[in-house]
């Protein structure tokens, strides 16, 4: 098998999309994930692997470890966050639960290992970032309130909180003033913390984060923006730019957006991944300040963002350079870049009338029955399309 995604988290629409793109770039794709995730729905599957519904480390390693030893993948695409401190965990433990093959996998498709803390955590993706010379908002991670009014009173009001570990904008607040900027801090530890953290340890749950930092951020007011990329042993083979015109709340993810070329955005993601040595799908999160355009980055999300499967829409194919990197074949340093943009709506979003514009694709698999019965649609014919846009499949 050349793929196994594993997936975790339900309600993530874009590691879903993968499959059937992956498979036309003539790749063998298998899941690890429950039976009710939306990457099982998907009709572009060759084996399924039926992932069980629990925290502890040691039964999702035991899953994991049956999933590589029958379908023996190249590579593993986490589809959620809780996947990679998942592999990251496993990775820093060592043999035991995982031999040593399947370890090498795991690192192989995802990194340098010395740099998983800068892919997945929010304040160390920054430090890396400016030690790069990556223009970061100012701020910096804080362990207590007063170091929190601290940082604010350097960078200036209006600041983010935001927890070190979290996706699609949990975890992070927008505060205008010190009595907010109080509000938002996370509460120190009380008397029992110690007591639970023996506890997570004896249950095999201490592989989820739970950091007792945050991070305190100068808002950059602009509109956000993110690069979309797949990478081999640090190097970028393609990728390309998403501006959000429709998002599912101020700080969500994106439901409707332009794709397309971004210069500034290409250079800090190459920058960044020859820097984490990154491997597989990666996305980049920005925010493009009004009063001068700069790109700002964020944060890193070390997996597929929703927009991987769009590429090929633009000339900028994330599939195909994966496939060669997988079969030993020349890689180009850029293998594909966009050469157009286009506006998309999102599926499931895209079934909406309020992102139906006239100009804009719609995102919606037809094609994948399985896909459009777990959404809850009835599967057409490009042809039977109600508007007459031909659909993205």
């Amino acid at each position: 098998m050349d793929i196994l995604i594993v997936a975790i988290e339900a309600g993530r629409w874009g590691p879903a999309r993968l499959p059937r793109a992956l498979k036309q770039a003539g790749l063998s794709v298998a899941a690890l994930c429950p039976a009710d995730n939306a990457v099982a729905a998907t009709d572009s599957l060759d084996r399924h692997y039926v992932l069980p519904a629990t925290r502890s480390a040691r039964h999702l390693a035991t899953a994991l470890a049956a999933a590589m030893r029958d379908c023996q993948p190249a590579l593993i695409v986490p589809a959620d966050e809780q996947v990679v401190a998942l592999l990251h965990a496993l990775v820093r433990r060592g043999t035991g639960w995982l031999d040593a093959a399947a370890l090498a996998t795991i690192v192989r498709s995802l990194g340098q290992p010395e740099r998983f803390d800068a892919m997945l955590m929010k304040g160390d993706t920054l430090a890396l970032a400016r030690a790069l010379r990556v223009r970061v908002p100012p701020g910096g991670s804080v362990a207590s309130p007063r170091e929190a009014t601290a940082m604010a009173a350097q960078t200036g009001y209006p600041v983010y909180v935001k927890a070190p570990f979290g996706w699609a904008g949990q975890g992070v607040t927008r505060c205008e003033d010190a009595d907010a900027l109080m509000a938002a801090m996370p509460p120190p530890p009380g008397p029992l913390a110690p007591l639970k953290a023996l506890a997570r340890r004896v249950l095999r749950r201490d592989w989820f984060p739970n950091p007792l930092t945050a991070d305190v951020q100068a808002a950059i007011e602009g509109k956000p923006a993110m690069y979309c990329a797949v990478a081999w042993q640090g190097k970028m083979l393609a990728g390309f730019a998403g501006i959000p015109t429709e998002t599912a709340s101020a700080t969500g993810p994106s439901t409707a957006l332009r794709i397309g070329p971004h210069a500034a955005m290409e250079a800090v993601a190459q920058k960044m991944i020859a820097a984490l040595g990154a491997s597989g799908f990666i996305g980049f999160d920005f925010m493009l300040e009004d009063s001068s355009g700069s790109a700002y980055l964020l944060e890193c999300n070390p997996r597929p963002i929703q927009v991987c499967h769009l590429g090929a829409c633009i000339g900028a194919d994330l599939m195909r350079p994966l496939a060669d990197a997988l079969a030993g074949r020349p890689l180009a340093a850029m293998a594909t870049a966009p050469d157009r943009d286009l506006e998309v709506a999102l599926f499931p979003h895209a079934v909406q009338r309020a992102y139906l514009g006239p100009d804009v694709v719609l995102d919606v698999p037809w094609g994948d029955g399985g896909l459009c019965h777990h959404a809850g649609l009835e599967p057409l014919d490009r042809r039977q399309h109600p508007r007459g846009i031909a659909p993205i499949q």
